[in-house]
């Protein structure tokens, strides 16, 4: 039987590995033997892992994406009010050196603030221009009402997948890595799994006979998507 090849990514690893549980809970009559008993039992330990691992890798990426995205906006407000200001336009350059005055309190240093940090200078930013006093300046200036508002969707986009973040953490998420996890989730599938499927078809081939073809199958599947996506064909058994 051809092995998982390894080149298969996390998710796929993930996607192999919930997949030959499912075949092996379809299969009652080899609830008996230890082996796979035992193996399974690691490889769902292992398979919940990866699931739970990939999912906080994607809130952290989620989050630095969200937190590139603040600053993004951080920026612009920066420059719209400093481009007013150097405006030969004597009641938009008032307003905008008025605005000034309040951004230059925080300036872009804050977004090299940690994330808890960035966020508090952020939020104190934006209660500083919900002032009635400042609101007339920003009414005066086209885009700047627009620009506030995407600040302020940009810093609630990032609490919120601050808080998706966290949760994963919460919820035990802070072990070892996907890609970690993927190595001994190859090692499980290929090392013993296959090995040992290998050996008992050759000893009892009406009993795991059966179970094999699945897996096979399940196996020749995912290598099939990795050739394709590599451009490699799938090395033989």
């Amino acid at each position: 039987m051809k092995k998982l090849n390894y080149s298969a990514r996390t998710t796929e690893v993930d996607d192999v590995s919930d997949r030959l549980i499912a075949v092996y809970d379809a299969q009652p009559a080899l609830a008996a033997d230890p082996f796979l008993a035992a193996t399974f039992g690691e490889i769902r330990t292992q398979s919940h892992g990866i699931t739970e691992a990939i999912k906080r890798d994607r809130a952290l990426s989620e989050l630095d994406s969200a937190d590139a995205l603040r600053d993004d906006r951080v920026r612009d407000l920066r420059d719209i009010i400093r481009g007013y200001r150097a405006l030969p336009l004597p009641a938009q350059s008032k307003a905008a050196v008025a605005l000034w005055t309040i951004f230059a309190k925080y300036g872009m240093k804050m977004t090299r603030e940690n994330y808890a940090s960035e966020s508090s200078l952020i939020e104190s930013l934006l209660l500083d221009l919900s002032t009635a006093e400042a609101q007339l300046h920003i009414d005066a200036l086209a885009g700047m009402p627009e620009a506030i508002a995407a600040l302020r969707t940009a810093q609630t986009d990032f609490t919120a997948k601050r808080i998706a973040y966290e949760t994963h953490l919460a919820h035990g998420a802070e072990g070892l890595n996907a890609s970690e996890i993927r190595k001994t989730l190859l090692e499980l599938i290929n090392g013993r799994l296959l090995t040992y499927i290998d050996t008992m078809v050759m000893v009892d081939k009406a009993k795991y006979a059966s179970f094999a073809a699945v897996v096979e199958k399940v196996i020749d599947d995912m290598n099939a998507v990795i050739a394709r996506r590599t451009g490699k064909t799938p090395e033989a058994s």
